[in-house]
């Protein structure tokens, strides 16, 4: 693997050469970040198509639920823990492989483009792989993975795309013959196995610590500007915040169906403020919760994280549709 590590670190020193590229990658890099999915998946949702928005919403949560644990089955370094020439163009703090940019961006860009009609399926697919191109090349230029990274987060991506396509409308079926409460109470399953396997891959892996060089060089080669925080790849945060977000999916989606099922359709006037509605909404309980729900002592946090981000996602799939059509800012389907 050092082989592997060091040609992949050769790379990106040479890549790092053409400084003036650093703006655009980082633009590129936001096209493939969770909080910019985050951003566009609400305004498919409220905007655009309320299934559509739906259906890429259990993709998207689904596949990153996956990232999460397969880092740290594999617990792979980023390029800049292990080789000093590596500048760090951008801050993470957990494991590099598989790549989180390339799976996400793979699965969500290549959902969106199978959705096309027609010929024009094909030019939607040209113009999605050269964006997940560009973003993957970001993430190696940045100095945020190795190019095996990215060829990992494919592979995952594609099987998380394949999957989801293959058994979509069998699952649906299934779903939609259970009862409001049995449909709550899978969600809370779901989002407890995950955790459960989640927090029990952190205990399995935990008894072989990484290489204390990893932090010192992380800190070394990071850039000042960036104020980029200590890694800590073994964080429950990621795990809890994931955990709360799949949980917040399924009954968002299950409240919806129920109590809120609405045509994201209509003015563009309405489009707009059931937007920034659905936006406040979400940094209200994202950020505004954060401040003041205790981060001491750990476990309790670590509820109140997974609350947090459970309210999120809830409001984003059924709370914000409920308050749309209380407002008459959208028709009842």
């Amino acid at each position: 693997m050092d082989a592997v590590w060091q040609w992949g670190n050769d790379l990106i020193v040479w890549l790092q050469g053409a400084d003036g590229l650093t703006p655009v990658m980082e633009a590129a890099s936001f096209l493939g970040t969770e909080e910019f999915f985050l951003l566009l998946m609400p305004a498919l949702y409220w905007a655009w198509d309320a299934r559509l928005g739906g259906r890429l919403a259990v993709l998207l949560l689904g596949s990153n639920a996956l990232n999460n644990v397969v880092k740290v089955l594999i617990g792979h370094p980023r390029p800049y823990w292990v080789d000093a020439r590596v500048e760090a163009r951008s801050v993470e703090t957990s494991y590099g492989l598989p790549s989180g940019h390339a799976q996400l961006g793979l699965g969500v860009w290549g959902f969106l483009a199978q959705q096309a009609r027609g010929d024009r399926r094909r030019l939607a697919w040209g113009l999605a792989g050269a964006l997940v191109f560009l973003i993957s090349f970001s993430r190696v230029f940045l100095g945020m993975h190795f190019p095996t990274d990215i060829l990992g987060g494919w592979v995952l991506g594609a099987m998380a795309l394949w999957a989801f396509l293959r058994w979509e409308r069998p699952a649906a079926a299934w779903l939609g013959g259970l009862g409001f409460g049995a449909q709550i109470g899978l969600a809370l399953g779901v989002s407890v196995l995950f955790l459960a396997a989640a927090l029990g891959t952190l205990a399995v892996t935990g008894s072989t610590p990484d290489p204390a060089e990893w932090a010192v060089n992380a800190s070394a080669n990071s850039a000042p500007e960036l104020e980029a925080p200590p890694i800590d790849p073994r964080s429950p945060d990621a795990p809890v915040a994931t955990a709360g977000m799949l949980f917040g999916l399924g009954a968002g989606l299950a409240t919806a169906t129920r109590w809120a099922r609405f045509d994201a359709k209509g003015p563009w006037a309405k489009r707009i403020l059931r937007y920034v509605i659905g936006v406040v909404g979400i940094l209200v309980f994202w950020r505004g919760l954060a401040l003041i729900f205790p981060s001491d002592p750990l476990w309790l946090e670590m509820v109140f994280r997974y609350l947090r981000y459970a309210l999120v996602v809830f409001w984003a799939l059924g709370g914000a549709p409920w308050v749309f059509l209380r407002l008459r800012l959208a028709e009842e389907v």
